[in-house]
């Protein structure tokens, strides 16, 4: 998640750069300008200016669509880990019941003085919780078992989502460029 994170801000800083680049020879031009030196400035090209104007909206539309892709696999992640943890309290709760039961069942044990009660106690009560262990053991196993999958069924799908996002992010910024190059195409012609 922490790769997909600095791909967007690695998006994000490149249209960064590019806008802090255009605003400093924005004021640049100004101060060449306002000082007399008009031979420094380029005879200003709005052609020029628009096409790269576009490409950085088409950069920052790109990154937020992304960023909201990627919030909203986040999301039904988080939604569907919630649902699972509803079926983990149930089989928790049976568990712990059951470990309730067998301590309970030592304990009436305890409380006999005859030695001869006391051991026919723990022995009829220890295959009782034989069973109860077993029990135990056996759904413990069965709800790790389950839960793995569903955590496993979880991340595959926010794999792939994230994964959809950014195919989707980096085709965005692809034709933005590809824009980007046409436009400037057309405004070298317009200029010549």
């Amino acid at each position: 998640m922490n790769s997909v994170r600095k791909h967007v801000r690695l998006g994000v800083t490149i249209c960064r750069h590019l806008r802090l680049a255009l605003f400093v020879l924005g004021l640049w031009a100004v101060r060449t300008q306002v000082v007399g030196l008009d031979w420094l400035t380029p005879m200003p090209d709005g052609t020029i200016d628009d096409c790269h104007n576009e490409y950085l909206q088409a950069c920052a539309n790109a990154s937020l669509v992304f960023s909201d892709a990627f919030d909203l696999c986040e999301q039904q992640a988080n939604e569907t880990e919630l649902d699972l943890s509803i079926d983990v309290a149930v089989e928790r709760l049976q568990i712990e019941l059951a470990a309730s039961e067998v301590c309970g069942n030592l304990q009436i044990c305890d409380t006999l003085e005859n030695d001869l009660e006391y051991f026919k106690c723990i022995r009829d009560n220890g295959s009782r919780n034989l069973v109860i262990l077993s029990e135990i053991t056996y759904n413990s196993s069965s709800a790790q078992t389950r839960l793995r999958q569903d955590y496993d069924a979880v991340y595959r799908t926010y794999l792939l989502c994230t994964l959809d996002a950014q195919k989707s992010y980096t085709e965005d910024l692809r034709q933005a460029y590809r824009e980007l190059s046409h436009c400037r195409i057309e405004a070298n012609d317009y200029l010549d």
